[in-house]
């Protein structure tokens, strides 16, 4: 770390960090990185950090869901080495104590290490991370620091300030505390190839930016409508991936801006459909030699086979959204993809089959094992259409997908064959998509688990920037074909039409849904109509790939209302006007 000088440290400085409860509430995030004059850390750095189950402060103190406690961070051991000014954790998927009492999973992210003047013999360590819960897919960005001798460390402070839109637990979750946990020493010698694995991952990280570079007069107006309007109060980040670099808003938190943006990982929900279910299936097209949109569902998962309803059904029906199951609405004359998706409490009320579909959502949602989400999944009334005529948007359609993909796999490769791992190793690892999380079904034997391919996934900046190129190039890295082109093509062109239509509208005509994918209408800057493949999920998370090879992203806490309302095409027309369609 280069010298430099900031504000003096005033608050989280020696002597209240080495004892506990000094501090009881959250302070601004500028706290959490070096102040004053700093340098790089004097010594090694590995320890070992049991922390027990411990009560947070928050401002939803009491609350339990699903018989899980909110306001407990979970028992969990943080395994942390230093590496020049980085904090690495050892451990980058999901953190679990299945057997406590928390609510909450956590995940790790890279952070920083420094020494300040004032600090006398202890050096500092800042680490951010995330809570998240298997059955939503929202993540509550927190941030930890403490200090560190040759011998000792301090009580860790934390707090959680952000968050993309939660489902089952209260919105706006703020929680700090103290941790205190039993500390051993690790040889930082015995964890070479993952520090090698950790500087490789750097070495792929783009250069980021701030968005503002591209306020032009050209662009003033889209800038602004990022600003301000539907959407802008709840957004955390912004951007635009170009040419290799990544622009973006600052990641704003109730306590000042986030100080480590590369390191938030973000729930993106329903926007996983695509990143990881249709990359999915476009990866095990390219390894079978056709396409596996074409199988049906009855005969690769056997809760189906004797379900008359699922007789023809196949994997696309599934991924398109138009199996003609559902229970809600039935009238199929005006395209309405959001009837059947009935999920807040106050839906439920409206009628007798909202009720009936309100609690069938929940009862699939809540289903912890993949036979008890299949169950629930495949108890599901008909409509009056056959399948691929009417596009009804039902997550336990993506679903099954996904466990109909897996099932698939096993019979081209073999029962040990498992679809995360398909994706991550082949896929993910050579586009460079460094530390992605998938949520799984819980099981008690883990070669029975699925991914969930509904919701469930967690990606930083860099590795939606990664994802963008990948699909961009048409699925190939380096000369090396990952994902079936054709298929690929035909999901994300720009000039096509393609899908059913939804009943939902941008200024430039209907949005369609195909592939697990929104396609939304847009007239570019030189007037020629085109398609924007576009991943949503809950709460206004957005990804889109862009005509003129740019990636873009969105991520939030949209209302219910907001979400339906905010305008997706926003991040469009400002790429649109920095390099025209």
């Amino acid at each position: 770390m280069n010298n430099y000088s900031k504000p003096i440290r005033s608050i989280l400085h020696a002597t209240q960090l080495l004892e506990a409860d000094a501090i009881d509430g959250q302070v601004d995030n500028f706290f959490f990185a070096a102040c004053g004059p700093a340098s790089g850390p004097p010594r090694e750095f590995a320890i070992s950090i049991q922390i027990p189950q411990t009560v947070m402060k928050c401002n939803q103190q009491g609350i339990d869901v699903n018989g899980k406690a909110t306001d407990l961070f979970p028992a969990i051991n943080l395994r942390l080495v230093g590496i020049d000014d980085d904090l690495v954790p050892l451990d980058r998927d999901l953190l679990r104590d299945p057997e406590g009492s928390s609510y909450w999973d956590v995940t790790l992210s890279p952070g920083k290490i420094w020494s300040e003047e004032a600090d006398g013999p202890w050096s500092r360590a800042a680490l951010p991370f995330q809570f998240s819960n298997i059955f939503e897919n929202d993540t509550h960005h927190g941030i930890a620091t403490f200090l560190y001798s040759e011998t000792n460390i301090s009580p860790i402070f934390f707090q959680i300030v952000a968050e993309t839109k939660p489902f089952l637990i209260p919105d706006n979750l703020l929680a700090w505390g103290w941790l205190e946990g039993r500390v051993e020493s690790l040889d930082p010698k015995g964890y070479r190839s993952e520090l090698d694995m950790y500087q490789e991952e750097k070495r792929d990280w783009l250069p980021m930016k701030s968005l503002e570079i591209w306020r032009s007069d050209d662009t003033e107006a889209h800038m602004r409508d990022i600003e301000y309007g539907f959407g802008s109060d709840s957004s955390i980040v912004n951007g635009l991936v170009i040419d290799d670099v990544i622009y973006s808003t600052s990641c704003q938190t109730t306590m000042g801006d986030y100080p480590y943006p590369r390191s938030m990982k973000f729930g993106i929900w329903s926007a996983t459909k695509t990143a990881f279910c249709t990359i999915a299936c476009l990866r095990l097209a390219q390894i079978m030699g056709e396409d596996p949109r074409d199988y049906e569902i009855a005969t690769l998962l056997p809760e189906a086979k004797s379900n008359e309803k699922w007789a023809s059904i196949t994997i696309g029906h599934c991924m398109d959204m138009a199996t003609g199951i559902g229970t809600a609405a039935s009238d199929k004359k005006e395209p309405n993809i959001f009837g059947d998706y009935l999920l807040e409490s106050w839906q439920s009320q409206e009628s007798e089959e909202a009720f009936r579909s309100y609690n069938h959502y929940h009862t699939w949602f809540l289903a912890p094992s993949q036979h008890e989400k299949n169950l629930a999944a495949f108890a599901c009334p008909s409509y009056q259409w056959p399948a691929s005529t009417i596009v009804r948007y039902r997550d336990q359609d993506l679903y099954v997908a996904g466990a109909a993909l897996d099932a698939l796999l096993k019979s081209f490769r073999g029962p040990d064959s498992r679809l995360w791992d398909m994706v991550r190793d082949e896929v993910y690892v050579p586009a460079r998509i460094h530390h992605a999380v998938k949520f799984h079904t819980i099981e008690s034997d883990h070669a029975n688990e699925v991914p969930l391919t509904d919701a469930g996934m967690l990606l930083t900046m860099d590795n939606i920037a990664a994802l963008g190129r990948l699909i961009l190039a048409g699925g190939k890295r380096q000369d090396r074909q990952i994902l079936e082109p054709q298929l690929l093509d035909s999901i994300f062109s720009f000039y096509e039409q393609k899908g059913l239509p939804t009943g939902i509208y941008t200024e430039y005509g209907e949005v369609h849904y195909y592939g697990a994918t929104w396609h939304l209408p847009y007239q570019s800057s030189r007037g020629e109509k085109m398609w924007i493949p576009t991943m949503r999920g809950y709460g206004g998370q957005v990804i889109q790939v862009l005509p003129n090879r740019m990636t873009a992203f969105r991520f939030g806490f949209d209302s219910y209302d907001t979400d339906q309302r905010y305008d997706a095409l926003k991040l469009v027309r400002l790429a649109d006007a920095i390099k025209p369609f």
